[in-house]
């Protein structure tokens, strides 16, 4: 694929070493070697002979998820061979996800080669050659040796290998600028789902780089390969430096994969305005993790993990920790020592394995879908329990499922197919193959899918072509519910045929309707003995006329279904709460921030027991800086509970008031905490 070149966003990559006996401090520049004489021009050319010939130019046919199959791109990128036996090491993003890989060598004779292993979390990959192909006169094989990257030192000179644009191999000469570059505000570009920069620093230099460029090596004067080129940020290439590169290679080559150990908690440097001085800061503690049942929570500092003292106080040492702490052995009991409070605390904690943060994709030609299995850390980001369900990744457009009503969409959760819990991709391409088996088509199925909390089901025909008619999208009824209209379509799937009602979506939590009893796929037919008539989607606003016109201080008696029981519950009503439209809303000029209540009525705000929402965050303003986003829950401001709006806007007072240095922000975002620390500046 292309090299990767970042402006303002980033690519970044994890790897995985040996815990270090302490993490170490920033490098400082020592010696400089620039290129002033012919001996050094000697050293250039020395240096080029060892590697040059050891490059090959890569070329890939990958197969993307997109428009309901998996489209095929082709693309080229840089390697080296660093084993007599073939091995090729490049970038994950040039052939980790190749389904056909060939090479060019130096000589330019093309090699067939195969994927021995890829590790997305390092953007690093190792292919084979075919032996078989290369010619009797390049045996035994020119291989490039990797050097040491702790003798690299800011200042050295450094050459850039690799095919740049797909053309022959090339060179281009820089110095080293940067020895634990890192992109700027944690942002970046993604790997097979993994975020890149968590545990890799890279080598800046200028030695210019282009696309095609990825993979190559970044070589000393010795001639060893000190670094593979990866991305490029403003002027500046970036390597990952090669003892990282080296490990996975190493891991790739012995087992095909790089085992690293999870936790479930994630890092950020130290609060300025804090207390404690040595240490890292935890942000997040994911619910039923390792970490949660060690017992560890947000706002704990770390200061020893498995007897290594660790400390971050700015964002370029957290990759040391995450070293430390992805590459303790899978399974391995550790101790954490930790201060809480201000007091020190030791827990013990054992590891699990990190799985992959996506399945692969599959294309279901039957349903005009690609589709793909939960991993466990893609369950946890979904708030799953299980890894149970297909994720829907992309949808033709032309296809079945375009055609349902309600219509799916990627990111909906496939968790049934007629009745049948589906588990796997491979439930859900058995259950296809036998509702199409002798040439079946138009053959209408039941799918029930999640969707951000709901519970929604539809009726697709399988190999139908679509219709060019637009679902219209679920309404909710204030009883604590959002609901669908049965359908003629849906209730004759259900065995409910010529019955009239809407189906229960979702239910909001602490509402009446939560301790009712009702479920999400619960069928509501009457309403105090009355029928409710809707069968048509134009009907989706029946049951919600029907609730309004009763006082909110009465009950009503619903007639459902659930599943084959017929059951009846009665559920009192509520006052509908205010449209969000309508909330007061908290405005302060210096943080540049709009606050409001969170809505009794939108489930995600729903769940949080306190806090204030953030509905707007002004651009290149203080708390855009510090990162605050719109969406975001408070929690806390200043180690005080958010009770109320009228709270948080007094405390916002007086931090104005008194001209506090610092607003430290507890916040909630999506199934993470993170702390914020906005550091204003005031006019006097």
């Amino acid at each position: 694929m292309k090299s990767i070149n970042i402006i303002t966003a980033s690519l970044a990559c994890i790897g995985s070493l040996s815990a270090q006996t302490t993490i170490e401090k920033a490098n400082q520049p020592q010696k400089v070697t620039r290129i002033t004489s012919s001996a050094d021009q000697a050293k250039i050319d020395n240096a080029i002979a060892k590697v040059y010939p050891s490059l090959v130019r890569i070329h890939v046919v990958a197969e993307t998820p997109k428009d309901g199959r998996m489209q095929k791109i082709g693309g080229t990128g840089s390697g080296t061979i660093i084993h007599p036996d073939g091995y090729v090491l490049t970038n994950h993003h040039v052939a980790g996800e190749g389904t056909r890989i060939w090479v060019r060598l130096s000589n330019k004779v093309k090699v067939d080669a195969t994927l021995v292993g890829t590790d997305p979390q390092t953007d690093l990959c190792i292919l084979k050659l075919n032996l078989d192909q290369i010619p009797a006169d390049m045996k035994p094989l020119p291989v490039a040796k990797f050097g040491d990257f702790k003798s690299l030192h800011i200042g050295d000179s450094v050459l850039a290998m690799g095919s740049p644009a797909g053309v022959s191999q090339s060179v281009t000469l820089g110095v080293v600028a940067n020895l634990e570059m890192i992109i700027p505000g944690g942002q970046g570009t993604t790997q097979a789902g993994e975020r890149v920069g968590d545990l890799v620093r890279w080598i800046g230099h200028d030695a210019v780089i282009y696309f095609g460029n990825s993979g190559g090596p970044l070589v000393n004067l010795k001639g060893e390969i000190i670094g593979i080129n990866e991305i490029g940020l403003g002027s500046l290439g970036g390597a990952i430096p090669s003892d990282i590169a080296k490990y996975v290679t190493d891991e790739l080559i012995k087992h095909g994969t790089v085992r690293r150990s999870w936790t479930g908690l994630y890092p950020q440097p130290l609060l300025l305005s804090g207390a404690q001085k040595q240490g890292v800061l935890i942000a997040t503690v994911l619910e039923d993790s390792p970490a949660a049942k060690a017992g560890l929570e947000a706002g704990d500092i770390i200061t020893h993990f498995d007897s290594v003292e660790v400390n971050a106080t700015a964002p370029e040492h957290i990759p040391l920790f995450n070293k430390v702490e992805l590459g303790t052995p899978v399974g391995k009991t550790v101790d954490v020592k930790y201060v809480r409070d201000g007091k020190q605390l030791t827990t013990k904690l054992t590891t699990i394995e990190r799985s992959k943060a996506k399945g692969a994709d599959l294309a279901i030609r039957e349903w005009g879908i690609t589709a793909r299995d939960l991993t466990d850390r893609s369950a946890i980001r979904r708030k799953k329990k299980s890894t149970n369900g297909v994720l829907i990744s992309s949808i033709s457009k032309t296809g079945p499922v375009a055609a349902s009503k309600p219509s799916l969409q990627p990111g909906d959760l496939i968790v049934k197919v007629n009745g049948t819990a589906i588990k796997t991709l491979k439930n859900l391409t058995d259950i296809t193959a036998e509702r199409v088996a002798g040439d079946k088509s138009d053959v209408k199925t039941i799918v029930e899918f999640e969707r951000k909390g709901q519970l929604l089901a539809s009726v697709v025909e399988l190999n139908m072509q679509p219709n060019s008619s637009q679902s219209a999208a679920a309404q909710k009824a204030w009883l604590g519910l959002q609901t669908q209209v049965l359908t003629r379509d849906l209730a004759t799937i259900l065995d409910l045929k010529g019955k009239k009602g809407v189906r229960i979506t979702q239910v909001i939590p602490n509402t009446t309707a939560a301790k009712a009893g009702l479920l999400a796929g619960d069928i509501i037919l009457k309403l105090d003995g009355t029928v409710i008539p809707a069968e048509r989607e134009r009907d989706a606003n029946i049951f919600e006329s029907m609730i309004r016109e009763y006082p909110a201080d009465e009950s009503v008696e619903l007639a459902i279904m659930r599943g084959t029981e017929a059951l009846t519950i009665k559920c009192p009503l509520e006052t509908a709460p205010t449209p969000t439209k309508e909330f007061r809303k908290v405005s302060n000029d210096v943080l540049e921030i709009t606050l409001r209540e969170l809505s009794k009525a939108k489930v995600d705000e729903a769940k949080h027991d306190q806090g204030v929402l953030v509905q707007r965050v002004e651009s290149a303003g203080w708390a855009s800086l510090a990162g605050l986003r719109a969406g975001d829950v408070i929690v806390s401001i200043n180690n005080k509970p958010v009770t109320t709006l009228d709270m948080i806007e007094k405390e916002l007072e007086l931090v104005e008031k008194n001209k506090q240095d610092y607003v430290v922000l507890f916040i909630k975002r999506g199934n993470f905490s993170t702390f914020i620390e906005i550091h204003p500046i005031w006019k006097k």
